[in-house]
């Protein structure tokens, strides 16, 4: 942790630095925002930062027959702006199914309903009428008295839906006895200091953006169900036989995998406690969202591991899954080396949160402590799945970054992840990454910047613009500043804007700020242009023993140069330039070498670096 002085004499020296510098093009909202103070050029918060806060207590009804949700959830709101709001947006992401709500993906007829019934609503025990509220798709306006800067207030909402028996995205019903519910009760959209409402509708593709609070939750399922979820269980005894109630507490301080519930656990019954129903009661603090899953037929594996060790602290690793998906045992392992992985290795920030749970279902789709992820045959791939949704934990949960933008700010440094952290958590796996995307769509029409809002992105190149550009570029960053730099500014960053609401800019400012570095020229190319990588060995000449060679920057992305050079007698030598060699405008970097031995040839490019033309790469001794 960097102390406020180092870091105010770091940041005047580096604006002075930087004052005749490339400067990016910067959005007039965030010029405002710069303006009012609310953040600064520096990429941390600024003096008068602020957000806003919604704090929730739920309590759900879940009948798997009849897949109805019926909920009641009690809403303190407080109001941190300087706005006077004249109006209170909610989320109503259920009405994705709406029959009459938009959508940017597929809906099968039979999972079109009315949408979400709201049976109540009140603010500070007064109903409104029903006029002064108005349901458009997933966005609730509710017109209310005016809430002053400081103020605070309160919404009771009684409502109900059911849930989606197929057509499964990101929640719904997965098999007769098993079901995942994300984004299942009315919450207050984000209000900041950049765009004010987040007025952008869930149409099923674009993600979410969603304010820190509180959480307290009780969830009724029939008795012979069991609830796994964000937060804490805090009646764990209440729910559980003692049998089960002594293994998961013997889990939480185990670094062995133990089976809480196995098969044979699940023939035999008397699991939970013998009610036709229970309710579970769970806590989560300072978190942007709570999903849950339930089963009657799941098995159950967990770990934990010292994530902290200043003080210790331990993060239970769970995994729950279908005991006929046989591809889902080695996922707890996996689980639990990227939350170790994550603690020590990249960005080595200890795991905020008490557990993380991997949920079997038929989607890849991360949420504070949960992770539902479908089985995987192959071993690499279903590493790569695990550390990628895992790593989601750090953005957008942990730093709460705005998913329906900007996904790039929270996608780029998962799918990182996928090909970073793999090594680690099986080093047996070959080093290789698929760039197929960024190799075959990087200029085509539909590719765009990567700064493009994310609802804008289409077609072809959206994989690559949300997820693979912002991935490469962040690992060409790491190597440009040296591991030590980069983590260093990565985790002020962290820690900068955890439980806060950053924007691209804040990253790039931060970055550069700790770093000391101008990389404006580099997040103008891969961020703000439409960049095509194509790098090619375009001369090498041998003579008097002296190799020279020159690698010619074809395209228009800065792309990192690493060339092997391979000798007769199988020896091998490595020449490599970051993508700073190209800071300047420079179209070509040369190279010389002296040698003995005779040469056999030369290949330009890793299993990491971007190439649209692998033809160039290569040269063959005469």
């Amino acid at each position: 942790m960097i102390t406020k002085l180092p870091i105010l004499v770091i940041c005047m020296l580096f604006i002075v630095s930087i004052a005749t510098a490339q400067q990016l093009p910067v959005a007039t909202n965030v010029q405002k925002a710069y303006a009012k103070g609310t953040r600064n050029k520096t990429g941390i918060p600024g003096k008068f930062y602020w957000q806003n806060k919604a704090d929730y207590v739920i309590k759900v009804n879940f009948n798997p027959i009849t897949r109805e949700l019926k909920g009641r959830v009690g809403i303190d709101y407080t109001n941190n702006s300087p706005d006077t709001l004249q109006f209170i947006l909610f989320k109503l992401y259920p009405n994705l199914f709406q029959d009459i709500a938009p959508k940017a993906i597929a809906i099968a007829k039979e999972d079109l309903t009315n949408g979400v019934k709201i049976e109540k609503l009140s603010q500070n025990g007064q109903s409104p009428d029903s006029t002064k509220y108005t349901i458009r798709g997933t966005n609730l306006f509710v017109r209310t008295k005016k809430l002053l800067p400081g103020s605070k207030t309160h919404f009771d909402i009684a409502y109900s839906y059911i849930l989606n028996k197929g057509s499964f995205v990101r929640t719904g019903q997965i098999d007769s006895g098993a079901f995942f519910l994300a984004y299942f009760f009315p919450r207050v959209a984000v209000y900041d200091d950049i765009d004010g409402w987040n007025m952008f509708p869930y149409t099923g593709q674009v993600e979410f953006y969603n304010d820190y609070g509180n959480f307290d939750v009780e969830i009724t399922v029939p008795g012979n169900y069991q609830v796994w979820a964000t937060g804490s269980l805090k009646n764990q005894q209440e729910v559980y036989q003692p049998k089960f109630s002594a293994l998961i507490n013997k889990a939480e301080q185990s670094d062995s995998v133990l089976n809480i519930i196995t098969d044979a656990d699940l023939k035999a019954g008397h699991i939970t406690k013998d009610n036709q129903q229970n309710t579970w009661h769970f806590k989560a603090d300072n978190v942007t969202d709570f999903a849950f899953g339930i089963s009657n037929h799941y098995v159950w594996q967990s770990s934990s591991l010292v994530v902290d060790v200043e003080n210790q602290r331990r993060t239970r690793v769970d995994a729950v899954y279908n005991p006929h998906d046989t591809t889902y045992r080695p996922v707890i392992d996996y689980a639990r080396k990227t939350v170790q992985a994550i603690s020590y290795q990249f960005p080595k920030i200890p795991y905020p949160y008490s557990h993380e749970t991997i949920f079997d279902g038929p989607d890849e789709m991360e949420f504070p402590m949960m992770v539902d992820n479908n089985p995987f045959e192959r071993k690499k791939d279903a590493i790569q799945l695990t550390a990628h949704e895992i790593f989601h934990t750090i953005f957008p949960f942990y730093v709460g970054t705005n998913e329906t933008k900007y996904s790039f700010m929270d996608e780029g440094w998962a799918t990182m992840a996928e090909f970073y952290l793999h090594p680690m958590i099986d080093p047996s796996i070959p080093v290789d990454y698929d760039m197929t995307d960024i190799n075959t769509s990087s200029g085509i029409e539909q590719d765009v910047p990567v700064m493009t809002l994310t609802p804008q992105l289409a077609g072809g190149a959206r994989f690559m613009d949300k997820d693979q550009k912002p991935a490469l570029a962040y690992f060409y960053v790491k190597e440009m500043l040296g591991d030590e730099l980069f983590l260093k500014a990565l985790r002020v960053y962290i820690n900068s804007w955890k439980g806060k609401h950053p924007t691209p800019y804040d990253f790039f400012n931060c970055i550069n700020t700790t770093s000391g570095k101008n990389l404006d020229w580099f997040w103008q190319n891969w961020f703000f242009e439409k960049g095509v990588p194509d790098l090619a060995i375009s001369k090498v000449i041998l003579k008097n023993k002296i190799c020279s060679l020159v690698v010619s920057n074809v395209g228009t992305e800065a792309v990192p140069v690493h060339l092997t050079v391979y000798f007769a007698d199988g020896s091998k030598q490595y020449l490599n330039s970051s993508a700073a060699c190209w800071m300047n405008g420079a179209k070509t970097k040369a190279f010389s070498f002296s040698t003995s031995k005779r040469l056999k040839e030369i290949t330009l490019g890793t299993a990491y670096d971007a190439d649209i033309n692998k033809q160039n790469n290569y040269w063959k001794a005469p």
